[in-house]
């Protein structure tokens, strides 16, 4: 069934809803700092969202807009659960992408009846190479024809996982600063051919303000099967 990260610095509240949804066959995978929310995102690949407004760290709402950017969390529907009670949050809320406003304290069967809800009426995200820009894909099959642009790719697909290993193993290691060289040159190959969220992903092992592989190699996983699926669409359609 569905995965939910609930991102929430109540322990019980996380504990109460994971029994709540557990009967029904979902896993609640709890975050308590807004700080970590985004990178368990990136490593879980959840369902659904659940998201207070008040946390330590990040709150929930600048959660909500960072992963709105990414075109891997566009579509993820993203409930928020808050005590915050006034019109004016909810609308707020809304406004940054949530997919629904819940307020505090919540009726386990209401919670159940709208998280079923959300899962039941978001379409299933297919890979379809949406994690690769399509208008610079496009300049690059332009300048080099689509044969050459098909062969840049499959050699940037397996430059993604022999970098992306490299970044994980230096990581783990604490040498940083080869971590941050390999991130690099990871960055400017990713931009070349429009890999924007992978970009992102070193650039922020750049700036060394993420220090942990899981969101990188998440992200590179992703990258790399919308790199296979725009080369099958392309083999489809010279065929």
């Amino acid at each position: 069934m569905a995965t939910i990260v609930m991102v929430d610095d109540d322990e019980l509240l996380c504990a109460i809803v994971a029994r709540t949804l557990a009967p029904l066959g979902h896993t609640v995978v709890a975050v308590r700092d807004g700080d970590d929310a985004v990178d368990v995102l990136w490593e879980c690949g959840p369902d659904l969202a659940i998201l207070d407004c008040a946390l330590p760290g990040k709150t929930g709402l600048a959660i909500l807009r960072e992963i709105r950017q990414s075109a891997m969390f566009q579509t993820l529907p993203v409930l928020i659960l808050t005590a915050r009670r006034s019109e004016w949050h909810a609308k707020l809320a809304m406004e940054a992408g949530a997919n629904d406003y819940v307020r505090k304290p919540f009726n386990p069967g209401a919670l159940i009846d709208k998280i079923e809800h959300l899962l039941a009426t978001t379409p299933p995200v297919e890979d379809d190479g949406s994690l690769i820009d399509k208008a610079r894909l496009a300049d690059l099959r332009a300048a080099v024809g689509y044969a050459q642009a098909d062969t840049l790719l499959a050699m940037m697909a397996t430059d993604i996982v022999e970098r992306t290993n490299r970044i994980a193993a230096l990581l783990a290691e604490q040498d940083f600063p080869r971590a941050v060289t390999q991130a690099h040159a990871l960055r400017g190959a990713a931009d070349g051919i429009g890999a924007l969220d992978l970009a992102q992903q070193c650039r922020e092992i750049e700036r060394q303000a993420e220090r942990s592989a899981g969101p990188i190699t998440a992200c590179a996983t992703a990258t790399v099967a919308a790199i296979e699926q725009l080369r099958r669409q392309a083999a489809t359609s010279s065929a």
